[in-house]
């Protein structure tokens, strides 16, 4: 009959409406997964920026008497000799400059403290007046005293700051005149101590002969670079 006909049309109706939805749903929990892996992005970039380790260096010059020997010297005498300092290739300044000295060959005349030989280190603000020699002389209008008369073999022991120096600062220049002495109480006689460049340090003439020492000496000035700071 025509009306049972048409009561299956519904049913069908139904059925492609349900598949329709279940489709909308997939389709549109396809797209709800599908953002979750969506980032928004963006990009800045800074730069180029360059960096250069700076130079710390020291040298000795124009001047340097250093190699120039002093020999027979008694008590009383003094060796003065000129050992200009400079950093004029530095580009860093230093926090300090110091002095050491080692002896190649040591004797009682850098190894003792009271007897042995002392050390004066000067600066001239412009070049000493320098007559060679030998032996050489040096004459400045002011020098200014960066170390105190100290034995050398407080030296030996521990490198000394020197100051105030130019070349502390990148560029800078120093007129140095180092000025040893041999005091003028150093003990030698033969006849108490046979022995020549013998005895006991600090001594007297009755334990202690300075004569006939030789001593070979080498001087370290060592710069040691500033603090760190923000660049």
């Amino acid at each position: 009959m025509e009306n049972g006909k048409t009561s299956e049309n519904p049913r069908r109706t139904s059925v492609k409406r349900v598949v329709l939805t279940l489709a909308v749903v997939v389709a549109g929990t396809g797209a709800v997964l599908g953002g979750v892996f969506a980032t928004f992005t963006d990009t800045a970039s800074a730069g180029s920026q360059t960096i250069t380790s700076g130079k710390l260096v020291l040298a000795v010059g124009p001047i340097n008497d250093s190699t120039v020997a002093a020999i027979s010297i008694a008590p009383g005498d003094t060796i003065p000799r000129e050992v200009d300092l400079n950093s004029l290739t530095s580009n860093i300044n230093d926090a300090t400059i110091t002095l050491g000295i080692s002896a190649s060959t040591s004797s009682l005349l850098d190894t003792d403290p009271t007897n042995g030989l002392q050390v004066q280190v000067q600066t001239c603000s412009v070049p000493w007046t320098r007559v060679p020699g030998p032996p050489p002389t040096y004459t400045c209008g002011t020098p200014t005293t960066v170390l105190a008369s100290t034995p050398v073999a407080t030296l030996e022991g521990a490198a000394t700051s020197l100051t105030p120096l130019n070349s502390l600062t990148a560029g800078g220049q120093d007129y140095v005149v180092m000025t040893f002495t041999f005091p003028s109480g150093a003990p030698g006689d033969i006849a108490l101590v046979p022995g020549l460049c013998s005895g006991t340090p600090k001594g007297t003439s009755a334990n202690e002969n300075l004569e006939g020492c030789t001593s070979t000496l080498t001087y370290t000035f060592t710069a040691t670079q500033r603090v760190g700071t923000s660049k």
